[in-house]
């Protein structure tokens, strides 16, 4: 069993714990992932809604609310009745969320249950890429300022933080395009990004 495995089934076995309730009756619990199909959180969440599916009387759904930097999906899970039906698995873009955009909700009326992954953030470029070294692309962007570019799926998303800290860290200059999951790697693969 990978580590993500376990790391998710204890996790789940905590909250299930504390959720006994929820076998009273027959109930659907839906999982709100703020992010397009496909990637990481998809994944996580339909592996969390697999292991909750389990338990007697226990329905589940995964629903993909991508955009506006996570903010669709978590207003979704805002407006739906406090009564641990609807659950949201954000990312740092949670607490990012709150400083950098006015929000029709408040981020504290959501109530934390648990850490269920963690996650790196990679950097990666297309195999037939010249740069196979982080020290290759950034010598790169010197020797090109603002010719390289670089994806991340919304502006003030832990990646796009993430990478502007680099480029000043660096002291080099790239262009940022807003890629959802399916055109970054299109770009990884060396295709057209459109």
């Amino acid at each position: 069993m990978s580590t993500l495995r376990l790391a998710i089934a204890a996790g789940l076995a905590m909250a299930l714990a504390c959720y006994d309730g929820w076998a009273q009756s027959q109930r659907t619990v839906k999982f709100v992932i703020p992010f397009p199909p496909g990637g990481a959180a998809d994944i996580v969440a339909r592996l969390v809604a697999e292991q909750f599916g389990r338990r007697p009387g226990l329905a589940t759904t995964v629903e993909s609310r991508p955009g506006a930097g996570s903010v669709i999906g978590t207003e979704a899970v805002s407006r739906a009745a406090p009564d641990g039906s609807t659950l949201l698995l954000p990312a740092n873009s949670f607490v990012i969320n709150a400083i950098v955009r006015k929000l029709t909700y408040d981020p504290f009326s959501f109530e934390p249950i648990c850490v269920l992954v963690r996650s790196p953030h990679v950097l990666t470029v297309n195999s037939a890429s010249p740069y196979h070294t982080l020290a290759d692309l950034l010598a790169a962007a010197r020797a090109q300022p603002g010719a390289l570019s670089n994806a991340s799926v919304g502006p003030a998303t832990a990646q796009h933080i993430a990478f502007e800290m680099l480029k000043r860290a660096a002291k080099v200059d790239s262009s940022r395009f807003p890629a959802t999951h399916r055109p970054s790697m299109r770009c990884l693969a060396g295709m057209s990004r459109r």
